[in-house]
Parts: C-alpha cells; structure tokens; sequence
C-alpha cells in the first residue's frame, strides 16, 4: 500500500486524534447525556471537559515510539466496543470485561457475524490504517516535553475553571449519573480493563478455607443416603416463566409435578453474568459482600459438602465452573456447545448408585445462552413461532427472538422434568430433592436492550429477576425434615441468590460456623 503523503505536528496529531477518538464513537453517549441536561451551557461544558481530559491522555501517551500503536489500538477497541454497544444496548464495565474474558470460542462465534466485520472493519480498520500512514513530526524531546507541560496544564486551568465556577451542579451531577460513564468511549472500558485487573491479581491470594468446622448431622433414621441435586440454569429470566405467569407455557412439563413444586417468584439475582453469578452461588458471602476473583483462593459450598463427607459431582455442559468445581469430581460430555442439555443425565441413576452415602451433584445447564438461542433446543421444542434464526437479533423482530428465547426455556422445562423422573426412581435408595436455579436473567429488547451483563447498579429486572424452584415431594419432605405446607407460605416472599449456600447446607444436614439460618429458606419450616 503507497504511503500516504501527509505529514502533521505532533501537537496537532494530538488534538486530531483525541477529537477523533470522542467525537464519531459516542453518539449513544451524546444521545444519554442530552436525556439529562438537554441542549444548554451544561451539555457543551460537560463534553468540553471530556475532551480536555481526553487531549491530556493523549499528550501523556502518544509520543515517537507509542503514536501509532496507541493509536490503531485505541480506534480497534472504540470499534470493537461500539459495535456491542449499539447493537446490544449494552454498557461496558468490568463485569462485562470479565464476562467476556470467560467466554469460550462457541460462545463468542455467537456473537460475531458480517454485520460485526463489517462494523470493526469501516469503524475500526480503515481509520486505523489512515492513521498509520500519517507522518508525524515530532521537535526535539525537551522542547515536546515543554509544549505538551503548558498544554496539559492549561487543559487542567480550563476544566477547573468550568467545574468550580459551578462546583454544587457539577458534584450532584456526578453524584446522580455515575451510569453515564459505562457508555463513553474509551473511558468505559479504559476503567474496566483496570478494575478486572485488580480482580484477577486477587488470584495471587493465600488461599482461605471456611466452614472447616464442618460435620453431617442425620436428620432421620431412615437410613438412606441423601441426593441433592442442584440444577444451575444459564440466562433463563423470571418474567418468561409460566409457573410465575407468563402468557406462553414455558414450563408446561413441569406440570405433573406441580403438586411438589415450590416457585419462588421474587428471586433476584447476585449477578447480571455467569462470571459473577455462578461464583456467587456457591460463597458464604451475600451479594453486598461478595468480590468477583477472591472464588479463586477460597472455599465454596462443595467444598464443605466434600469435607463434610458428601461424594460431590459437577456435571458440566457450560463453558465451565468458573473455578468452583476444581477440587471435586467433574465430568465434561461435550465442547464447543454441540450438546443439548439432557446430556447432562447421561448414566445418571448409574453414577449415582456407583456411590456410597451421601451425595451432592451439580448440573450446569448451558440453557438460554444467547444470542443463538434456536441452537439451545431440538427442533421438536421449536412451539413457539415464527423464530429467530440469526445470532444478528437486530434482523428480528421482537417477537421472534422472544419466541426463540420461550423455546429454549420450554427445552429446559422439560429437561428438568426428566430430572425428576430420574430422582423418583431413585427415592427408593435416597432422600432426594431438586434445586433449580439460574444464574442471571436476559434482556430480550425491553428498551432496545439486547442479552445481559449490565452494570448492577442500573441493570433492568429482567436480568436480575430470575426462576427458582424446588422439586421435593411430601415423602423426602419428611426426611429431610420439613414441613411443606409452611414451605409453600414462602414461595411469595423475595428471595435471592444468597440464599442458595445456607439452604443447601441445611438440606445436606451440615453443621457449620459460616451457616447462617437467616439466609436458609427452610430454617423456620423445620418440624420440630
């Protein structure tokens, strides 16, 4: 390619570029800001200032060896950002950044269509290679340093001009919309990038045991072994399932059991991705408490469970644990997505009589995972229609992809069915009973919002709101100890994640320091 005849100053490139990486990638950021403030002093004043920050970052970074390296990094990524941004109406964080980094391969071949090469290639390369070509003078080193010190400090005089002359508005304007800065480019994921950092350097940490106090106390004499099952489910929300009633029967398999089921309508979730939520699942620590990364060096709930003397099994048809199954038995059937989730029961009821006492299993469903939601389900569950064929949603419409999403539900519904069925025949030789639950909701273009991971702090219910139910006939009911009908009184009242660690150690009959009864469901139906 013929170098491009065009040469400019290294202060101008600066002032280009920072421009360049504001003005063209933020029109969601644009669009936002102006809902607040509207057309006025305050809308050009804040995105004033944004610039000023952005040209003095760019007189930081950008010299001889790093201009251009920086430079076709910062356009790939601004890109790269915007195209999920826009097409997904999602904001960038370090949760999101997390999420992403725990992606497997077949999760992000979902993601990635022509719509998303032509995007980076018009957005990201040919800018990027522009730039590239661009000859850029710089003057000797002490003379740059100077022009760009009297820069920056007069960028620095010019943003607290404007912020103090007007310091009670600027504070409460920080203050009321820290959301804003999950949609400016490259601030959002500038921050993200230094926060999942810190996260995983947390990885480096002495590790922690908890609950080594931990012994099994039978709570019946009829002398069969426990099975607990827990059922994690991928992406399933709330608002689409028909036990919680919703328009379509999503769950219509589940309907033979409905006898001995117990919903719980009010759940919330820890988390608005898998890698947080899942983790979360299984800590003593509630939502509030709980720091993504520390799941590396410390405890969980299986490993209480394994100290206590349970055989601990994770069955995994996810794109994995996210560290929580290292230290106990873990069967993988399938890479790369090709399995349904009934896959997860292979030689079920044969593994388990393979045991001796107690036993603990999990099943890591791969569930509602989009955006390809028509690959989560056989064709036959295909009863919603018409649906959405594409990983690009936007070539949908609304309804489609909601019908895709309510099939993939349907497929769930009926694989836990076939759960139960497995747990029936094996009541016979066990105390057994089935927890479901899922990690985190989905947005199904509610708002023009598309699939998850946003920010907690303004994430829609429709990621946060999820299903949980419980699978525990009257017979297992009495061996476990609890009394049903009181049981039933609480599928009303809210519920979240944080309840899922001390009601299975309850369930499971262990005695231990880090239990605590406030957070376990079934504490006050205890029979006494």
């Amino acid at each position: 390619m013929p170098r491009i005849k065009f040469s400019t100053e290294a202060f101008k490139y600066n002032l280009f570029f920072s421009l360049f990486l504001f003005l063209p990638y933020n029109f969601i950021f644009f669009k936002k800001l102006y809902a607040v403030t509207g057309w006025g002093i305050d809308y050009i004043c804040i995105n004033l200032i944004i610039w000023l920050l952005l040209f003095i970052c760019t007189n930081l970074l950008l010299w001889k060896h790093t201009s251009k390296i920086f430079s076709v990094i910062f356009i790939l990524l601004n890109a790269f950002c915007l195209y999920f941004m826009s097409t997904f109406s999602v904001s960038i964080d370090k949760i999101m950044l997390l999420n992403a980094l725990e992606t497997d391969m077949a999760e992000s071949m979902d993601l990635l269509n022509r719509k998303f090469f032509t995007f980076v290639f018009v957005g990201g390369i040919l800018p990027s290679l522009l730039l590239y070509f661009v000859n850029i003078k710089f003057v000797a080193f002490k003379k740059e340093l100077i022009t760009r010190a009297i820069a920056i400090f007069a960028c620095l005089g010019l943003i607290s001009a404007i912020i103090f002359s007007n310091f009670k508005y600027t504070a409460q304007f920080l203050r009321n919309n820290r959301d804003l800065k999950y949609d400016l480019l490259p601030v959002n994921y500038v921050g993200a990038v230094i926060s999942a950092v810190k996260i995983l350097v947390r990885s480096n940490h002495e590790y922690i045991n908890i609950g080594t106090d931990a012994v099994y106390v039978p709570q019946n004499t009829n002398n069969k072994p426990n099975l607990i099952v827990l059922v994690i489910g991928e992406t399933a929300r709330a608002a689409n399932f028909s036990l919680g009633g919703y328009k379509q029967d999503t769950n219509r398999d589940l309907l033979p059991y409905t006898d001995d089921l117990f919903y719980f309508e009010q759940t919330t979730s820890c988390g608005t991705s898998t890698a947080v939520s899942l983790p979360c699942i299984f800590s003593n620590q509630p939502r509030k408490h709980f720091k993504p990364g520390t799941e590396v060096y410390t405890d969980n709930l299986l490993d209480i469970f394994k100290r206590s003397g349970y055989n601990v099994l994770w069955r995994e048809n996810n794109s994995g644990c996210k560290n929580i199954c290292n230290r106990v038995e873990t069967e993988t059937f399938c890479r790369n997505y090709a399995c349904k989730d009934e896959i997860l029961l292979k030689n079920f009821q044969q593994k388990i009589n393979s045991y001796a006492g107690n036993t603990l299993v999990v099943l890591h469903q791969q569930g509602s995972h989009g955006p390809a939601y028509f690959n989560r389900y056989p064709k036959e569950f295909e009863r919603y229609t018409p649906t959405c064929q594409t990983e690009d949603l936007s070539q949908c419409s609304q309804q489609q992809v909601i019908n895709t999403y309510d099939n993939s539900l349907a497929y769930t519904s009926y694989m836990l069915a076939q759960t139960i069925k497995q747990l029936q025949a094996l009541s016979s030789s066990h105390n057994v009973v089935l927890l479901y639950v899922s990690d985190h909701g989905e947005s199904l273009g509610e708002n023009g919002i598309y699939l998850h991971a946003a920010p907690y702090l303004i994430a829609p219910d429709e990621q946060t709101h999820v299903p949980f139910l419980i699978w525990l006939d009257k017979e297992n009911a009495d061996a476990f100890n609890i009394d049903v009908n009181c049981l039933q009184q609480k599928i009303a009242q809210p519920q979240s994640h944080d309840n899922i660690f001390h009601s299975v150690l309850h369930l499971g009959g262990i005695k231990t320091q880090v239990y605590n009864k406030e957070l376990d469901i079934f504490d006050a139906c205890r029979k006494k």
